[in-house]
């Protein structure tokens, strides 16, 4: 009879424990989860560095009409035959590539 028990016994902690780790909401499922989150934070934390440096490309366009034109005017390929389209130095332009 002590013997039938102590197996009752074990199969209920055994079921117990699957049930905690991979039962709804168990521990598989709170590890996954968890990845999860973390794998979105750094999407996030990406998206703010790009949103942060479209909001400086924005400012730039917006302080100067000469920088938002020779932005225009490279990434539309408005450069004439023979033009140079000069950038210099330390503007808050990049250019994506210029035409000679």
């Amino acid at each position: 009879m002590q013997k039938i028990l102590f197996l009752c016994l074990i199969g209920i902690i055994i079921l117990f424990q699957m049930q905690f780790m991979h039962g709804h909401g168990g521990y598989v499922d709170d590890e996954r989860v968890r990845h999860q989150i973390d794998k979105q934070k750094q999407i996030n934390a990406d998206l703010k560095e790009r949103n942060s440096m479209m909001e400086m490309k924005i400012a730039g366009l917006k302080g100067s009409k000469d920088s938002m034109e020779a932005r225009a005017r490279n990434e539309l390929n408005l450069v004439k035959p023979g033009e140079v389209l000069v950038l210099l130095p330390g503007s808050d332009l990049v250019p994506n590539q210029v035409k000679k």
